[in-house]
């Protein structure tokens, strides 16, 4: 018989397991629109500087992009069904996450269509990525996920 210790989860545990999920999933859905949204739509909501880039994104940091959001989408539902994976795939969603805006940080064209506040939603996700890798680490540690 394995003896393994099972603590019940507490109020701050489900809370942020809710936002976690939100949050992962509002990724999920602004990858859906980058990728479904049709040229005008796009033109109109990012302005023609930032069109003009769209076309210009290395397959491989798209395809960071897609593993960082629905792979935190996964990591979150795991982590409310208190799964230990979770915290290995917030991990590998924060890194995918970090790969993604390598391209974007390194090109001064982007950097220009995009204006001096380019960096702030990728600070965002990072921070807050970094929180989830913590947070689920610590609550495989204690014994909440398992």
């Amino acid at each position: 018989m394995e003896n393994t210790l099972i603590t019940k989860p507490s109020i701050a545990f489900w809370v942020l397991g809710g936002l976690f999920l939100l949050w992962n999933a509002f990724g999920c859905y602004l990858y859906y629109m980058d990728m479904t949204m049709s040229v005008v739509d796009y033109t109109a909501a990012y302005g023609a500087d930032m069109a003009a880039m769209r076309e210009l994104y290395p397959t491989w940091s798209v395809a960071a992009y897609a593993i960082a959001v629905w792979g935190g989408l996964l990591a979150a539902i795991l982590y409310l069904l208190r799964k230990r994976w979770a915290a290995s795939l917030f991990v590998i969603s924060l890194i995918a996450a970090v790969i993604s805006f390598v391209w974007s940080f390194t090109n001064a064209d982007y950097k220009a269509a995009a204006g001096g506040s380019f960096w702030i939603m990728p600070v965002v996700v990072v921070a807050l990525g970094a929180f989830e890798v913590w947070w689920s680490r610590k609550k495989a540690a204690d014994g909440t996920l398992s």
